[in-house]
């Protein structure tokens, strides 16, 4: 009577349990929240920890019919563990939203601060293209004509990259914002 009256308080927080996830069980994380030796499956969706979590009570609620006493001790340490975890996990949901907003923040000020450096260059490679143009004009020996003109061509191929990255910059901006007002 006594091992029943346990189960049956273990299976209530594992409904409990179920109840606080059902709204995110779906939502999936960027990586896995707990080891394998918690949950043996590497999985980004807490419903699939819930799942297990449910299949690991099943196992205990036969090892206890069965009467195997080292499993039944070694189960239900497992499924605690993974209880505490999960209510730990849930209850920092909301610190997690916070930190994934603050990480797109950043993302995107980090686009923009990319936009400005790539602006930067992008300046002072047209005047250091401009600057060895002029000195190309004025100049007669022929070897150093010569290396002004790789130069240049060297400074034409640096800007034309430095302005795709613009390009693709620009898309990205573009399309962080345009998820942004959805």
């Amino acid at each position: 009577m006594k091992v029943q009256a346990l189960l049956d308080a273990l299976k209530t927080q594992i409904d409990l349990l179920q109840t606080r996830i059902a709204p995110i069980a779906d939502q999936e994380f960027s990586h896995s929240r707990f080891d394998r030796q918690l949950f043996s499956r590497k999985s980004t969706h807490l419903g699939d920890c819930q799942k297990e979590l449910l299949k690991l009570y099943d196992q205990l609620c036969h090892s206890v019919s069965l009467n195997h006493k080292e499993q039944v001790n070694f189960l239900a340490t497992k499924i605690t563990n993974q209880i505490q975890a999960l209510s730990r996990e849930l209850s920092t949901q909301s610190l997690r939203k916070k930190e994934d907003e603050y990480r797109e923040k950043k993302e995107q000020i980090d686009l923009y601060e990319r936009l400005v450096q790539h602006q930067d260059f992008e300046r002072r490679l047209l005047a250091m293209l401009n600057e060895r143009e002029l000195q190309l004009t004025n100049l007669t020996d022929h070897t150093k004509q010569h290396q002004y003109q790789k130069e240049i061509a060297t400074l034409a191929g640096r800007l034309y990259r430095c302005r795709q990255a613009l390009v693709r910059i620009e898309k990205a901006i573009e399309h962080q914002e345009s998820q942004f007002l959805e």
